[in-house]
């Protein structure tokens, strides 16, 4: 069986196909076309209707059945009037996959993609994500697995315009992730849903959910811990790149943790205003403004107790050390800032994340036999743009800046999650080797996604426009070529998971 021929092209470009008339294919597809031993792997990125019939002539025939509202009969219709599909060589395969630098020949014969041509993603990863995707339709007997540690490691990008299923992605990788029970992860949750609540299912419901870590400044769930910072366990690096801070209010903060260490902010907000006349105008300004600014930035009440943060000398083990030994007990840590206000929110990931990335460093620089035993970490946030947006990083380096640029050197590694992906800088985006692209319908964002891939996609941008939801193209360099999938759902994961004693069967989805 066979839906067409090859009728020209070159290897560095497209291939033009000419379709059966009576064949389904679309934007999209996977074609292939074999001749001897070299298989052609073919992507379908745009068709065109064609005809042998002079353009004018069609124009004169249609106009002389509008008014009549008859039907159109041809001599030779199915020969006259015909789609041609343009196509992308994706790779070329003989004894293993090789970019193409060979063209098929005229009138060569081209097969839809079967599963037994895509024997090669068994051995891919242990993830397993979604079904191989053809256009909009897909094949049961073809999972998509990807390769755990590679990408946690080499930074993800999860991108989306809304509703098209980006958090749906995230829970799908994140219990593929938690079955498997050999990495360290730390989810910031903003919209209460990874860990799920009452009607939401989320990775509570996961048959692996003892390895679960949940801390929220609400009520508390089973199984769940507060979510509680005492300043004492504040840096002032802590702020910087997160929250806007003049060059004063900067050397003010440093003053202060130079002469009071773990005081500094109680000292801050304790020291009576009288005592500012000592100082010269500018310092009382500074010091009053750095007051107001942190006290907001840290949800302050009049008592100077917050929903998250405490003023308090508390003696209980610190947030950052119970996470710490959460990671390396390779336990995922959810940790719910819906109840939290936006700056709170960042200086919350911005303090979790520096500590345990410095951790990962100081383990490795210090103590290089217990770095080899360290799991590799995946830092999972959304908003992306409110940490590494252009305008956050003109304004000074932060700690996810640093991870993006060489976390992959410390078992550290992001999966940043963004609607806008334009607000990202190019080398930032290039830094997230792997890309989760679903739909996304602003022309800039696909350019920005399509500009900055580890693969060449150039072609895929009409295909990324029309993306229905839990639809994407996997691309990263750990793959043969970016890869079309039709993503499981978490609630159908979830099913699956309930029938298994003690894991999820990477085999989900096979028909």
């Amino acid at each position: 069986m066979f839906v067409g021929r090859v009728i020209g092209g070159s290897a560095g470009d497209k291939i033009y196909l000419r379709l059966k008339s009576n064949s389904n294919v679309g934007i999209g597809d996977l074609l292939v076309v074999e001749e001897g031993d070299t298989k052609y792997y073919l992507k379908v990125v745009n068709l065109t209707l064609q005809s042998t019939i002079p353009s004018q002539h069609l124009e004169e025939i249609a106009g002389r059945t509008l008014e009549s509202d008859s039907e159109i009969f041809l001599f030779d219709e199915k020969q006259r009037l015909y789609k041609i599909a343009i196509a992308k060589i994706l790779k070329i395969r003989k004894e293993k996959f090789s970019p193409s630098r060979l063209v098929p020949n005229y009138f060569a014969k081209v097969k839809p993609i079967s599963s037994e041509d895509f024997d090669f993603l068994k051995s891919y990863g242990e993830i397993p994500v979604g079904y191989l995707r053809l256009g909009t339709r897909y094949l049961q007997d073809v999972v998509i697995s990807l390769p755990a540690e590679k990408l946690l490691r080499h930074h993800m990008l999860i991108v989306a315009a809304t509703g098209k299923g980006k958090s749906n992605f995230a829970k799908v990788f994140l219990s593929g992730i938690l079955s498997l029970n050999k990495y360290g992860v730390i989810v910031f949750d903003p919209h209460g849903e990874y860990f799920g609540s009452k009607g939401v299912k989320g990775l509570r419901d996961h048959v692996n959910r003892e390895n679960i870590v949940y801390f929220t400044p609400g009520t508390l769930h089973k199984g769940s811990e507060q979510l509680k910072i005492y300043t004492r366990d504040l840096f002032p690096s802590d702020f910087y790149g997160i929250i806007d801070l003049s060059d004063a209010q900067r050397q003010a903060m440093d003053a202060l943790y130079r002469e009071y260490n773990e005081d500094w902010i109680k000292k801050l907000f304790s020291e009576p205003l009288s005592s500012l006349e000592e100082k010269t105008r500018s310092q009382q300004i500074t010091l009053i403004s750095l007051r107001r600014k942190l006290q907001f930035v840290l949800g302050l009440k009049d008592n100077l107790e917050g929903f998250v943060f405490s003023l308090k000398n508390n003696q209980e083990e610190s947030l950052f050390k119970k996470i710490k030994t959460c990671i390396e007990q390779k336990k995922m840590v959810i940790i719910d800032t819906s109840l939290v206000g936006g700056e709170s929110e960042k200086l919350i990931s911005s303090a979790v994340v520096s500590r345990v990335y410095k951790y990962y460093r100081d383990i490795k620089q210090f103590k290089p036999d217990l770095f080899d035993v360290l799991p590799e970490l995946l830092i999972l946030f959304e908003e992306a743009p409110r940490v590494l947006g252009k305008d956050i990083l003109s304004k000074g380096t932060n700690v996810f800046e640093r991870i993006a640029r060489e976390g992959r050197k410390f078992k550290v590694g992001i999966c940043a999650i963004t609607q806008i992906p334009s607000l990202l800088p190019r080398e930032i985006l290039s830094q997230m080797n792997t890309k989760i692209i679903l739909g996304i319908t602003s022309p800039q964002d696909r350019e920005a996604v399509i500009n900055s891939s580890s693969q060449v996609i150039n072609d895929e941008s009409i295909e990324i426009h029309m993306l229905d939801v839990g639809e994407c193209i996997v691309t990263s360099p750990f793959i043969e070529f970016p890869l079309p999938v039709k993503v499981f759902k978490f609630e159908d994961i979830l099913k699956r998971s309930s029938y298994e004693e003690d894991s999820i069967d990477i085999s989900w989805g096979v028909g």
